[in-house]
């Protein structure tokens, strides 16, 4: 490992075989030191969950990779504070995500609280997430073409850092494409799956439902993530790490 060079926690919400996370690696160890720390199997949608009150367990599949039980928050955690890896990381990238995490998706993803957690810790973040050439969440290898986006973040390392000023992370999004040509700030879109939960009688006192969807339907100013991802360029979008709060605008009167 090179003195020079930054060093670099890549994690995901995928897992450890996560094939985005493959390829992101290999772009990244072209200009920086790598090391791996990911969850051992999916943790998709667990949002910035957290482990408590359990140890945790770890398995080397390489140097400087390992996998672990934990979620994409914890696996931040651990490799930042920890002597796991035994150095002083200048970034954390979270991703490839299979699938975008656009809009009201950064409150979900996992991908997107692993560079949230980075961020809180001190350290820039940036997660990294592909729509399916297809426009699904198929997870066919066909769909996703992860190289181009895996090289842009590499070769525009510095850049992406220097956007993390100590209170946003970054989120990259793009819809699988050959190549790309230009990438754009952008702002977030409202992302309703239209979610119903049909409940059924199985007998006496028991119950089982479960979620379905009417489709997803996307609203948002011209620049949002959406609608500069879906036009083929690669949206960049600066969100804050911490809750933001806002003050109320009247006085309110409180019964007690």
């Amino acid at each position: 490992m090179s003195l020079n060079r930054k060093k670099v926690l890549v994690t995901n919400d995928d897992g450890i075989n996560g094939e985005g996370l493959k390829v992101l690696v290999d772009s990244l160890k072209k200009v920086a030191d790598v090391y791996v720390l990911a969850p051992d199997s999916n943790r998709s949608a667990v949002s910035s969950k957290i482990t408590m009150g359990q140890a945790f367990t770890f398995q080397k599949h390489g140097e400087g990779i390992f996998s672990c039980n934990g979620m994409p928050a914890d696996c931040v955690n651990i490799g930042l504070i920890s002597s796991l890896f035994g150095v002083k990381f200048d970034v954390v990238v979270s991703g490839i995500n299979s699938g975008p995490n656009m809009g009201t998706d950064v409150v979900y993803s996992g991908t997107c609280a692993a560079a949230r957690q980075a961020v809180l810790k001190g350290v820039p973040g940036i997660a990294v997430s592909l729509e399916s050439k297809y426009f699904d969440y198929d997870n066919d290898d066909d769909g996703f073409n992860f190289k181009p986006l895996a090289d842009f973040t590499a070769n525009n390392l510095d850049e992406l850092i220097s956007l993390c000023d100590g209170e946003v992370f970054v989120s990259l999004n793009a819809t699988s494409a050959d190549s790309y040509k230009e990438a754009a700030f952008a702002s977030l879109c409202i992302r309703d799956y239209s979610d119903n939960f049909p409940v059924k009688s199985e007998g006496e006192d028991l119950f089982t439902g479960h979620f379905t969807s009417d489709g997803l339907s996307v609203t948002g100013e011209a620049d949002s993530d959406y609608n500069i991802a879906r036009s083929g360029k690669i949206a960049i979008s600066l969100i804050y790490a911490e809750p933001v709060m806002k003050r109320p605008e009247r006085s309110v009167k409180f019964k007690f």
